[in-house]
């Protein structure tokens, strides 16, 4: 069991997309290192958030949407200093306590 947890942290840390990790509440407790240069967010500043304050405030109605659309539409997340990245909920997972949601940053033509 302990592999499998270590191989799972180590998935946490290489993955490219923007991994975010929920406490009951909706506040964020984790976040990988593609959400830090993503968003030019460390992860200290972050925790203890909801997510609300990580979505622009127009896009919160089509966020909350994502959780049910077989195809959710793009969202924008917030920078640290202005500026938002386009992204798109891939997979999201609430279980217990906790709750997990994977964005890929969508590609502007």
């Amino acid at each position: 069991m302990r592999a499998f947890e270590d191989v799972g942290a180590q998935f946490f840390e290489i993955e490219t997309d923007l991994l975010i990790v929920l406490d009951a509440h909706g506040n964020i407790s984790r976040v990988n290192p593609a959400f830090e240069r993503a968003l030019e967010r460390k992860e200290s500043e972050v925790l203890g958030l909801g997510m609300i304050r990580l979505i622009r405030v127009d896009d919160w109605a089509t966020f909350l949407r994502s959780f049910t659309s077989p195809h959710p539409p793009p969202v924008r997340l917030l920078k640290k200093d202005a500026g938002e990245i386009v992204v798109k909920m891939i997979a999201f997972r609430f279980k217990g306590q906790r709750g997990f949601i994977a964005f890929r940053p969508v590609k502007i033509i």
